[in-house]
């Protein structure tokens, strides 16, 4: 028998500076943020001091690892969205260095604080270690995580668990990976080849106001229900999102086709950018459990 998770309750892993974790508080919901960086802990502790007190709140300045204990944490100087405990992850953004954290494995927190409704992971390297310390029979009913399109392994591994529908969004615009493409892809793809092109009646057309209205067309998107979200943040979960819940098979199947189209013309999905490495979509996977 599936144990339901606490409908009040969100679990932001890689809480970063905080802005996911101000848009869930600001939807109603009692928050448990997980970040390594002690930097960034002391200055969301000051940035939600009263939400702290008022019990909607509590910030674990943990790492999450397969072993409990301390160990060398990586802090990328120049990103530190980009801190790992891989020092090669932490790097692309070129200067690191080091420092120690106290790490948990992921089982030991679900324990004490229960199944979320909602489980976001942003952890650079050890997403994984989340998924694999859920238990079948007490998913949460929404999960998110960091997605390379390649990376299916981590996709098979959340099926397995018991996720069954999948919606693959690209950060860039929050807009949905999925064929055919939804309106509103179509729009932002024509958005930012106008931004771009070098064309001189379109630079006029820019310069005559059309500047304005191509920024209105990315800011839209950013903007759910009167909260804008900032750059940099995962944006809406859940029955939020936009497109269609896709079968695992279709995701497989859609993931395989982006890739090939990727591959005969980078220019054709301009709405979805390369990202860092071998990622060639900032995307965050959303699943589903029920």
């Amino acid at each position: 028998m599936r144990t339901k998770s606490d409908p009040k309750l969100i679990y932001d892993v890689g809480m970063h500076n905080g802005d996911d974790t101000a848009y869930y508080l600001w939807r109603g919901f009692r928050v448990v943020a997980i970040e390594p960086n002690p930097e960034l802990v002391a200055t969301a502790a000051n940035r939600f001091r009263r939400e702290i007190e008022a019990g909607y709140l509590k910030i674990l300045n943990v790492g999450i690892a397969a072993e409990e204990g301390e160990l060398p944490f990586w802090l990328c100087q120049t990103d530190s969205r980009l801190s790992s405990f891989d020092r090669h992850v932490a790097s692309l953004g070129y200067a690191v260095h080091e420092i120690r954290v106290l790490c948990r494995k992921f089982r030991s927190i679900l324990d004490e604080f229960g199944v979320p409704f909602y489980l976001k992971v942003d952890i650079q390297g050890n997403d994984f270690l989340c998924i694999e310390a859920l238990d079948p029979g007490e998913l949460p009913k929404f999960l998110s995580v960091e997605f390379a399109l390649s990376d299916m392994p981590l996709v098979a591994l959340m099926h397995e668990r018991g996720f069954s529908q999948f919606k693959c969004i690209s950060q860039a615009h929050f807009l949905p990976l999925e064929l055919p493409p939804v309106a509103e892809a179509r729009l932002i793809q024509r958005a930012e080849r106008l931004s771009q092109t070098r064309n001189t009646l379109i630079r006029v057309f820019r310069k005559l106001g059309g500047g304005c209205w191509i920024q209105r067309q990315f800011n839209r998107l950013r903007t759910r229900n009167g909260w804008v979200f900032p750059a940099g943040t995962s944006g809406p979960f859940g029955d939020e999102l936009p497109g269609r819940w896709l079968s695992y098979e279709e995701l497989c199947m859609t993931a395989r086709e982006f890739l090939r189209l990727r591959q005969e013309d980078p220019q054709t999905l301009l709405w979805a950018p390369e990202g860092l490495g071998c990622n060639p979509f900032w995307a965050d996977l959303h699943a589903r459990s029920d």
